[in-house]
């Protein structure tokens, strides 16, 4: 049974106070977009709960399907974010799906037994299934990161690219599954995002109030709900067992709204 140590404790409670905030800054992202007036605002902010709440009672339903949606999910939001931030507009799906399974498969590479263990506590049900299927994937990336370095020689931007899923690749391999992912979430792919928000809100926003009022509400409404999804998890599964429930699921939840508004609209004006 997988228990969650102390540094990796530190790393999911990371997640949720550094982590969490990033997806709060949709609310600014939301005004960007034109959605600044209330009745705008109301809106937009009732739909996004809608699609989080619908993601929750899936994940509930359907744990596998949600679980590998969820992987994908990631891999493209995490390399789209990458992509962006290297201000590259070649090879768009090359270098996000690179960057976004280096991440992901690369934690599940280091640490397979430990990734499984998780994704048994996500799923209710035995996932290592699929481990077996996991030499397709490693082949594909490879195939992937060969191409990304190939064309890295001309381009000079993709050469950073190379250097930093090479430092990642280091890094996790020398910790915990749980940890490794939560640098990569809070310290990585938060900061390149709440960078370019802010230099946008700055840039074409003049209520600065509105954008950190927001945030925090949508902080703090976010901390209380997973608080009690915690409380009430813990009657039937051990506290490890709620904890990493309680924010993968809850990633899951806020990931589908905050991608599909990021993704889908944000970067299509922004980029």
């Amino acid at each position: 049974m997988y228990e969650l140590s102390i540094l990796s404790l530190i790393a999911l409670c990371l997640v949720s106070f550094i982590g969490v905030p990033h997806g709060s800054f949709d609310g600014a992202v939301a005004a960007l977009l034109g959605y600044q007036s209330k009745k705008k605002f109301f809106i937009f902010t009732f739909w996004y709960t809608v699609i989080s709440i619908a993601v929750i009672f899936f994940w509930i339903q359907f744990p596998i399907i949600a679980l590998l949606l969820f992987i994908m999910m990631s891999i493209v939001h995490f390399g789209l974010c990458d992509w962006s931030f290297l201000k590259i507009y070649q090879h768009k799906w090359l270098v996000t799906l690179t960057h976004g399974m280096n991440i992901i498969f690369g934690i599940i590479f280091f640490h397979t037994a430990e990734s499984f263990q998780i994704f048994t506590f996500l799923s209710n049900q035995r996932f290592i299934y699929f481990e077996q299927y996991l030499f397709i994937v490693y082949f594909l990336f490879g195939i992937l990161f060969f191409i990304y370095c190939y064309l890295s020689i001309k381009l000079k931007k993709l050469r950073w690219g190379v250097f930093e899923m090479i430092f990642i690749l280091i890094v996790i391999s020398q910790l915990d599954p749980l940890t490794g992912f939560a640098l990569y979430f809070c310290f990585v792919h938060t900061i390149k995002h709440v960078s370019a928000i802010l230099q946008n809100t700055n840039k074409y926003l003049e209520n600065r109030k509105f954008v950190f009022a927001t945030t925090a509400v949508f902080t703090i409404l976010t901390w209380i709900g997973g608080c009690v999804a915690i409380i009430y998890l813990n009657n039937n599964f051990s506290f490890s067992e709620s904890f990493i429930k309680t924010i993968f699921i809850g990633l899951a939840a806020l990931t589908l709204p905050h991608m599909t508004l990021i993704d889908f609209f944000y970067r299509k004006k922004f980029n």
